[in-house]
């Protein structure tokens, strides 16, 4: 009795680190099928369309915070002449 138990004692014992290694070896070859596919699609003209779109975004941007801070300052003149002195 005691020789069964030590024997599926040992069984589950060998499971657990087996299970975690093969869980590490699928989970990395998806994660590195993932990279591939990215690289062999043509990653440098993407790459450069994502670019000129970033650089558009910051113009856009760059035009609203002027737009605001002169709104601002604007708003700041304005009060400074109600307000008696």
């Amino acid at each position: 009795m005691v020789a069964a138990t030590s024997g599926a004692f040992y069984l589950l014992a060998l499971a657990c680190p087996v299970s975690m290694g093969l869980m590490m070896l699928f989970m990395g070859k998806g994660m590195g099928m993932g990279k591939k596919r990215d690289s062999t699609m043509g990653g440098s003209g993407h790459d450069e369309q994502s670019l000129a779109d970033l650089k558009a975004e910051q113009a856009r941007l760059a035009e609203k915070i002027s737009a605001l801070e002169a709104n601002s300052e604007h708003d700041k003149i304005e009060e400074t002449e109600r307000t008696p002195a």
